[in-house]
């Protein structure tokens, strides 16, 4: 049934389904532009089913770094953190024409990862919060759809 929004949005994404609670930043607290949602899955598991789902819309899949494992490596323990770049080079591009500082946050990025309390969660940056750092006008058509489009996504890999 899809999970919870820990942070709510900067500006107005789609609406999260109504069996979703939204969190917001808690008073005094600051925005960190990132949005989350949980999963009834295991990491291994979401992280399977986003990558899925991420090349079935026809998205460019970068990289999967298993944090985890690297930090087996070294000897150091970690929960489940698996990190999925990705992208569409359209996209992207349309968005550094604005400012090409956006550069230093794309590709985009879904991470997966399980909390002190077992839940996972996928998180993702607000495309709201990267526009207002790279100095570009919340009004620009390509970020609405952008922010419904990582929350599909994610809801996706998320639901049962």
């Amino acid at each position: 049934m899809g999970g919870t929004v820990l942070a709510a949005p900067a500006q107005s994404l789609t609406e999260p389904p109504a069996q979703q609670s939204v969190i917001t930043n808690h008073p005094g607290e600051f925005d960190t532009g990132m949005i989350s949602i949980s999963s009834p899955f295991s990491v291994k598991t979401t992280t399977a089913r986003l990558t899925d789902i991420l090349k079935r819309k026809k998205f460019t899949v970068f990289a999967d770094i298993d944090h985890q494992a690297n930090a087996n490596r070294v000897k150091l323990a970690l929960r489940p953190t698996r990190l999925i770049i990705f992208g569409n080079p359209v996209v992207g591009t349309r968005l550094m024409h604005e400012n090409q500082t956006l550069a230093l946050d794309l590709p985009l990025k879904f991470l997966v990862w399980e909390a002190i309390d077992h839940q996972v969660y996928i998180s993702w940056n607000n495309p709201y919060y990267l526009a207002k750092r790279h100095g570009i006008s919340p009004q620009f058509e390509l970020l609405s759809k952008m922010s419904s489009t990582l929350y599909s996504l994610a809801e996706q890999a998320a639901k049962p």
